[in-house]
């Protein structure tokens, strides 16, 4: 890890424990902005180390996409654009819309994958932490938010890859990097 990066998740741990103390662990507030600071810092820290996201674990199964049509992962997209947040997080460098641009999309939803992987798995130490103490509104505030923000996301950038990947094989391109 790079001194940058790890200078965003320092400051990244700086502000959380500043708005713990500010607002409270037990706080809906302070949940939802620790699950939307920690993204801007996996945001800049995958920027920053541009990792090679390769692995066969980015492959995604036809069981898989099953799985998440049933979960409602269709309905959070739908919700996702009807709040703005599609629009507002679009970077069309990634995607123009043109297939020229579909496998530098498909890459992104590897890097967005694996960043709120990584905040899903972080999170779990507060909510165990709220557990632990026996604060069981924070353990559900945090732990909700970190379905909504980190578990329902993965779940769709999956869901997107399916279908990129097939765009990609059908216009005779690869589907991996």
């Amino acid at each position: 890890m790079t001194f940058a990066a790890l200078g965003v998740a320092f400051l990244a741990l700086a502000a959380i424990v500043f708005l713990e103390r500010f607002l409270g662990f037990r706080s809906p507030m302070f949940a939802f902005t620790m699950h939307f600071i920690l993204m801007g810092a996996a945001a800049t820290i995958d920027q920053l180390l541009a990792p090679r996201l390769d692995s066969r674990r980015f492959d995604v199964s036809a069981r898989e996409l099953r799985l998440y049509r049933r979960l409602g992962v269709f309905a959070f997209m739908r919700l996702l654009r009807k709040i703005g947040w599609t629009a507002a997080i679009r970077d069309r460098k990634v995607f123009d819309g043109t297939r020229r641009t579909i496998a530098s999309y498909e890459q992104a939803t590897r890097h967005g994958e694996n960043a709120h992987a990584w905040l899903f798995a972080i999170v779990l130490a507060p909510i165990a932490w709220a557990i632990a103490r026996g604060w069981w509104d924070a353990a559900l505030w945090i732990g909700s938010m970190n379905v909504a923000f980190h578990l329902y996301p993965i779940m769709l950038q999956r869901t997107q890859r399916a279908r990129l990947v097939a765009l990609l094989r059908r216009s005779g391109q690869a589907g991996s990097p």
